[in-house]
């Protein structure tokens, strides 16, 4: 039986424009986009502190106007000159995108249209530099990150840029939280020294939707509550099973759609049952969509967009460039062309590939050499893990390595390999090199000329036909015919003088079916005329991009989704249908209905208990403070960690980095605490990592969306992985994730735990000043053998002894082990080249012995159950298991839980 109730909300009071300078309502009118608009009670609190320099805290819902709350009084006073420059954080680049819209329209009433930057990682030295120049900055903090943890070049230059800042404002800071708010605060910290440097005094303004006591103490303001605009709303409450939830989801939907909903928007917690939901149940017939949406979305085969154009009467000769221009904006690399293609593929793209890849492997080697400094017992083959192609550099130059007298030595031995390679590489007379797919001979041959080994340079050709992307001139055009192709981009392909005749043409041709347009994230819900639309974060960002604006544009629609529409996009929707999730997360889901119709309804899909739970609102009228109180007291919680002595010693590392800056920045008392900490690190030659959230490396899918190796490797098997040189990434595969979507799990994916241990190189030891580091070759199984040594003596093991709590730094070895097998073996996993898979650089937990995995979900529930943490639960339901094996979503996670968990053992022994 299904319960239902309506959740009624007080509408924010008003505020008299006339108590408000007359310039600024001009400003906050055309934001608003209405000549007639009144600010909020909340809106026109937050203009007077601004205006008043101070800071601001501003609690307020979706549909509140917090954009442009802050940003009115901004605006205001950067065009009095009252203040310099302003740096808007937000925690997603979907929410930057949105909110750009709102600024850019207060910018262009204030004349600084032309003074909005964005900072965004990857920015060359001279696109930093013209950002920074301006007076309105956006970014994500963790933008800001990825500057900080380069070298020092980017880092003066942000140090610059961010001293002249005045007003700092961080947008939706409840999804800040644990860790990653500690990040924050350090960053904070880090803002007003530097602005101090100039004098400065920065001032913090924070606007959320659920305040939290960190949040509080990043700025010592009082709270302004704020209400959102939005109308009553009807909802119903479902009893759901884990295993039923699919039909629930396409039962819900269809229910509102023949109630007469105009606007369904349906969330889930997953990106594999969103896509699942909109593959199985969308139509691709597109008949009933728009033709503006078929332009702006549809792809069709290249050879049905010629024929055409060419009955529209557009000239051979333009047809034929724009086909040219067109495939090459395809995804088409070497590897992908017909066997036996010829192709000349020029010098200069062959040397700058081939530099960043002998680049990135001469980096691999140095740390080699490196780390055999450290540890001499070690191979430099054993330290490289094997992997061919660092170690045929190593085999290039093994004698003068060893001859060499020190490590400075023996890396500029390396340096001046890779420039003689490179030198010699860019030094071909020929402009140009022949070769013919797929083997490539020709190249590999170049690569023997420059220097290289034949087996060399066999890898570095094959990784480089993963890279270069194909001349689509020198295709053979039955290979091209059928490629798809986007209709925006003849925006830009085709010339201007016919420009006209090309859309009129392609407009009629998609009217009347001649022409046959995919949608790929677009089609009809089943048995309906209803666009339905898909859009998850395991889409590529170019993907993703306009659907959420053509789900409002469109009459009718279904919108299928994950927490991706949660913060960052700015809209709304008549039905809302999701399912239990954390309860600030299901809040930003409601806020997303309301706003327009008076008859919006809610379904939502729960588990027996949150049912239970609820059962008291059944036929009940609730306040949405009422209803929001009561569902984040029934929903799921996560729970954080909230501070850890390593995350703030990687600060301390980070700040030393800016020379004079960063001695005035670690000298705060926080991060002198962590500087013996930080000291050991560095005598150690332990390379932290550092990022605002998650710092495990990922596997990059081809349309680049990075996935939890985890869960990714559950689908994918070795030949579809490829090496991957940078330290953010695991590999890299060669397959699309609406590829993987209808697939079942194949296979369960551990830590390999034996050549983990092997590969580790520090164990940190609980003292009584802090902690010690142990650091050799397989640190880690050295440890344990004397514990075992230790246990032996003392008459067995024990559960509550803190030696079992091992906190080690390596690289984190994978195995899986296919379900379908009936004796289950872990086997390594490996790349196409036959790499083994490892993520780079973890500090990681090993709780030895902790094997029951119901009694060590309790305890670690008790003690360490954060979501910066990756706990192992797949090793622990095979008998052979010895430990739980716990890994950091975010640095410093596993620190603070081992410190936490010898605490509690501690506690233990004591009773």
């Amino acid at each position: 039986m299904n319960m239902e109730f309506v959740v009624t909300n007080e509408p924010p009071k008003g505020q008299k424009c006339e108590e408000l300078p007359g310039r600024l309502i001009e400003i906050f009118r055309a934001g608003a986009r209405s000549q007639s608009a009144e600010p909020f009670w909340h809106q026109a609190q937050a203009f007077s502190r601004l205006l008043d320099d101070q800071e601001l805290v501003l609690v307020a819902g979706t549909a509140s106007g917090k954009t442009l709350a802050v940003g009115t009084p901004l605006f205001y006073k950067l065009q009095r000159g009252e203040i310099h420059k302003v740096l808007l954080m937000y925690p997603t680049l979907a929410l930057l995108e949105d909110q750009r819209r709102v600024l850019q329209l207060l910018a262009e009433t204030t004349d600084l249209t032309e003074e909005i930057g964005q900072l965004r990682g990857g920015m060359s030295r001279s696109a930093l530099i013209h950002n920074l120049n301006k007076r309105v900055l956006l970014a994500t903090p963790d933008a800001v990150y990825w500057f900080f943890r380069k070298n020092v070049k980017y880092n003066a230059l942000l140090v610059y840029g961010l001293c002249q800042v005045d007003e700092f404002v961080l947008d939706e800071a409840h999804l800040f939280n644990g860790l990653m708010l500690r990040n924050v605060e350090h960053l904070w910290q880090r803002l007003k020294l530097l602005a101090g440097c100039l004098n400065k005094t920065p001032r913090l303004h924070i606007l959320t939707a659920t305040p939290t006591t960190g949040l509080r103490e990043l700025s010592g303001a009082e709270d302004i509550p704020g209400k959102s605009k939005c109308n009553s709303v009807s909802v119903e409450i479902r009893p759901s099973g884990r295993f039923d939830r699919r039909d629930q989801f396409t039962k819900a939907i269809n229910e509102m759609l023949d109630s007469g909903q105009r606007k369904v928007l349906v969330v889930c917690n997953s990106a594999r049952m969103a896509h699942q939901l909109f593959e199985k149940y969308r139509v691709a017939d597109i008949s009933a969509i728009a033709l503006e949406h078929r332009l702006k979305f549809g792809k069709v085969k290249l050879d049905d967009l010629m024929r055409c154009l060419t009955e529209a009467g557009v000239q051979k000769e333009s047809t034929d460039e724009l086909s040219v221009r067109l495939s090459g904006e395809g995804d088409v690399v070497l590897a992908d062309i017909p066997d036996g293609t010829e192709l000349n593929l020029p010098l200069q793209e062959i040397v700058a590939q081939a530099t960043e890849a002998l680049e990135n492997q001469g980096w691999l080697v140095k740390r080699a050499l490196r780390d055999r400094a450290q540890y001499p017992g070690e191979t430099w083959e054993a330290l490289l893990k094997n992997r061919p192609l660092p170690c045929r550099i190593v085999a290039a130059v093994r004698q003068r390595l060893e001859a060499a007298v020190n490590l400075d030595e023996q890396q500029a031995t390396v340096d001046e390999w890779l420039a003689s390679v490179l030198e010699r590489l860019s030094t071909i007379s020929d402009d140009q090199i022949c070769c013919k797919a797929r083997d490539f001979d020709s190249l590999t041959k170049t690569f023997v000329t420059a220097g290289l080994d034949k087996r060399a340079a066999s890898l570095l050709t094959k990784r480089l036909t993963f890279e270069m992307k194909a001349d689509p001139a020198q295709l053979p055009k039955q290979s091209l015919s059928h490629r798809p192709v986007y209709l925006r981009w003849l925006d830009w392909a085709v010339k201007d003088d016919e420009k006209e005749k090309v859309r009129e043409a392609v407009k009629s041709d998609l009217a009347s079916g001649e022409l046959n347009a995919e949608l790929r994230h677009i089609g009809l819900w089943s048995n309906t005329d209803v666009p339905v639309i898909v859009y998850s974060g395991s889409m590529a960002k170019g993907a993703r991009e306009g659907l959420i604006d053509a789900f409002s544009d469109m009459e009718r629609a279904v919108l299928i989704s994950t927490s991706a529409v949660e913060v960052g996009v700015d809209f709304h929707a008549d039905a809302l249908i999701t399912e239990e999730c954390e309860g600030n997360s299901f809040l930003q889901r409601f806020g997303r209905v309301g706003r327009h119709d008076k008859s919006s309804k809610v379904v939502a899909l729960v588990s027996g208990d949150a049912y239970a739970a609820l059962s008291e609102l059944d036929e009940a009228n609730i306040s949405r403070e009422r209803f929001s109180e009561k569902i984040t007291d029934v929903f799921p919680r996560y729970n954080y960690a909230s501070a850890s002595q390593m995350l703030d010693a990687g600060h301390y590392l980070i700040n030393e980095q800016l020379g004079r800056i960063g001695g005035r920045l670690n000298g705060v008392p926080e991060l002198q605490e962590a500087k013996p900490m930080a000291e050991r690190f560095r005598t150690a030659g332990i390379q932290l990592n550092f990022g605002l959230r998650n710092t495990m490396p990922q596997i990059t899918l081809r349309d680049g969306v990075g996935r939890d190796p985890f869960y990714l490797l559950r689908y994918v098997d070795d030949d579809k992985l490829r090496p991957a040189d940078s330290p953010f990434e695991v590999a890299r595969a060669t397959t699309w994730f609406t590829g993987l979507i209808f697939q079942g799990a194949r296979f369960d994916v551990i830590v390999d735990l034996e050549q983990t241990l092997k590969a580790s190189q520090h164990v940190f030891l609980s003292s009584k000043d802090g902690f010690d580091i142990w650091s050799r070759p397989g640190a880690g199984l050295a440890y344990l053998q004397r514990m075992n040594d230790h246990f032996g003596r003392t008459g067995g093991w024990s559960k509550w002894h803190p030696g079992n709590l091992m906190l080690l730094n390596g690289d984190v070895y994978l195995s899986r082990i296919d379900r379908d097998h009936e004796m289950p073996v872990p086997e390594a996993v490996f790349d196409s080249e036959q790499n083994p898979l490892f993520i780079p650089n973890q500090t990681y937990l090993v709780l030895w012995g902790w094997t029951d995995a119901e009694e060590t979900r309790e305890l670690l529930k008790d003690i360490v159950d954060w979501e910066e943490l990756y706990y192992d639960w797949d090793r622990l339901q095979f008998e052979w298991a010895k430990a739980m094996v716990i890994l950091e979503n975010t640095a410093g996670a596993c620190f603070a839980a081992y410190r936490e968990l010898v605490e509690y053992v501690g506690r233990q022994v004591q009773r």
